[in-house]
């Protein structure tokens, strides 16, 4: 190859991977903010129950019927 023409595939070649990286990293940084928000909901449930021991009772019951399929 010539000069020119290693300097367009070399060019290409970057822009082909620039592209296919912002690409991956953008699913990546939805995922990881999926995970940030669905822990925090599960933190503020977890204190939640943990401030009212009702509550906890009855969700443990609740989930003791969902887990025996009663």
């Amino acid at each position: 190859m010539n000069n020119n023409m290693d300097a367009v595939v070399h060019q290409l070649t970057l822009d082909s991977l620039t592209e296919k990286l912002a690409v991956s990293e953008q699913a990546s940084a939805k995922n990881e903010a999926l995970y940030l928000y669905a822990a925090s909901e599960l933190h503020t449930m977890k204190k939640v129950l943990e401030y009212d021991p009702a509550l906890k009772e009855l969700f443990e019951e609740v989930k003791g019927k969902m887990t025996n399929g009663n």
